[in-house]
């Protein structure tokens, strides 16, 4: 009976013990980890780190001689910004601020934009074993590298035009950094977002004076076509009215030469058709038989058919 109860005592202890280990473990994450899903770990045994990324679930290591290092392999974004930049860095997103270059003429430009990139998950204890740990990679290989190709990009612009050529801008800086992350293993690109192009305050006024100047010269120049076409306009009115009346007085002067050459014509027609002989005819046609009757410088009157007979 007695060894019974010191067998019961025993194993009670030593239930105890590991539950306490345990506990301590699950507390202190130190030779237990949990691996959410979305995560990998990277395990470390003496100095060598295990080129098998840990997978999700439950994991025990033996303290001391092993560690773990558990990171996301879920898209991480990079927000480049001006007004954000002092915001605190989160596991997924964080805040840098707008990067600069040098356009062809030397002035500084900045670009404020968002990069978002993914951790490889099977090379990540490489990029360890390479790098030391997440953070050394990630400054290598994603915000250098960001660097490098917006300093490239805007190399290739003057700031006077710069602002003009957004569309140009963003596409060139798509390339490069495609091409850049298409050889690196550790890291994939996932997206390119251009929110603004930063020129010197200067820069800026020089350049909003130049399109205020721009504004009013077309505002003048659409003046201009404007009278001009009110001008063009009235010519053409007074080109129709001109015309009109040109053509109503020449159809006048036409009808009455019409008229005057018609009438000449039947003058003459009348003229020629007037013989001795048509004339004696008509006369005799219209006269009525009686001689006509004289008065005489005495008053007397002389009947010219008592005369004849």
């Amino acid at each position: 009976m007695e060894k019974l109860f010191k067998g019961a005592v025993w194993s009670f202890g030593i239930a105890f013990v590991v539950a306490v280990v345990l506990g301590f473990m699950a507390v202190t994450h130190t030779g237990f980890a949990i691996v959410n899903d979305g995560d990998r770990g990277i395990m470390k045994t003496g100095t060598k780190y295990d080129m098998k990324a840990v997978k999700p679930g439950y994991h025990f290591f033996v303290p001391i001689y092993q560690t773990m290092d558990i990171k996301t392999i879920r898209p991480i974004l990079i927000n480049y910004s001006k007004s954000e930049s002092e915001k605190q860095d989160t596991e997924l997103l964080q805040y840098e601020k707008p990067l600069k270059g040098l356009d062809k003429k030397g002035i500084p430009v900045g670009l404020a934009l968002s990069i978002e990139v993914r951790p490889n998950a099977e090379k990540l204890p490489l990029m360890y074993r390479e790098d030391g740990d997440f953070e050394n990679s990630f400054y290598k290989k994603v915000l250098q590298v960001n660097r490098e190709a917006v300093q490239s990009t805007i190399s290739k612009f003057s700031v006077d035009t710069i602002m003009d050529h957004r569309a140009e801008v963003e596409k060139i800086l798509t390339g490069l950094l495609t091409s850049s992350y298409s050889k690196n293993p550790y890291f994939t690109l996932v997206g390119i977002n251009l929110k603004d192009i930063l020129v010197p305050e200067k820069i800026t006024q020089k350049m909003l004076d130049v399109q205020v100047a721009k504004q009013d010269a077309l505002k003048s120049q659409e003046l201009i076509k404007k009278a001009e076409n009110e001008a063009k306009a009235e010519a053409a009115k007074a080109k129709g009215i001109a015309d009109r009346n040109r053509i109503e007085a020449q159809g006048k002067a036409d009808a009455i030469l019409m008229q005057a050459t018609a009438t000449a014509k039947a003058n003459k027609l009348v003229q020629k058709s007037l013989t001795k002989e048509l004339i004696d005819y008509k006369t005799k046609m219209l006269w009525n038989g009686v001689l006509p009757k004289v008065t005489g410088s005495n008053g007397m009157i002389i009947d010219i058919g008592q005369v004849t007979k």
